[in-house]
């Protein structure tokens, strides 16, 4: 079921997320955003208990290609999700109550399977979620669009913008 976007009120703050960041918040009153998501993967991270949420925007499904130069942990999916799970519960998260949404992992431009970056991140993504065993409750991949995504830490309700189209929550 699809619901109808009354998502976010003139008083959230909104904390942006960058291309290979993660940011996280404590403050039930604050949206984590993220734009234009293509290949990339947005993920989400959401503990409803208490009201910490957190969103990984991931460029690249692995670090092991990098093994001898420093990287920027979040660049990655490998070493993102092990990063943003860990800055969650530092926070005050408990692991078996964060739930996860995913959204991206697009094929922008017909290529071949060498550039298919969106779907490896995607399968990258699947195999870590299995491995960490994360509550993944919601799922927008694929496909030749880019995604803007908003996280409402109060709710846990993401609302998803794709242009031309009506925005939705899932």
């Amino acid at each position: 079921m699809v619901k109808t976007p009354q998502f976010v009120d003139d008083h959230m703050r909104t904390i942006i997320v960058g291309v290979a960041d993660f940011k996280f918040t404590t403050d039930p009153s604050t949206c984590l955003a993220t734009y234009a998501l293509g290949s990339c993967l947005g993920i989400t991270f959401h503990d409803e208990t208490h009201r910490i949420g957190g969103l990984l925007h991931a460029m690249l499904p692995t670090a092991q290609l990098y093994k001898e130069k420093k990287i920027r942990e979040t660049m990655f999916l490998d070493t993102g999700i092990p990063k943003a799970l860990n800055a969650m519960v530092r926070a005050g998260a408990k692991k078996h109550d964060i739930r996860c949404k995913v959204f991206g992992g697009a094929q922008l431009i017909a290529s071949d399977n060498f550039f298919r970056i969106g779907s490896k991140n995607i399968d990258m993504f699947y195999k870590i979620s299995q491995e960490l065993e994360l509550d993944v409750v919601a799922w927008e991949v694929s496909g030749r669009i880019n995604r803007t995504i908003k996280l409402n830490n109060q709710t846990g309700d993401v609302i998803v913008k794709i242009p031309t189209k009506p925005e939705f929550l899932r």
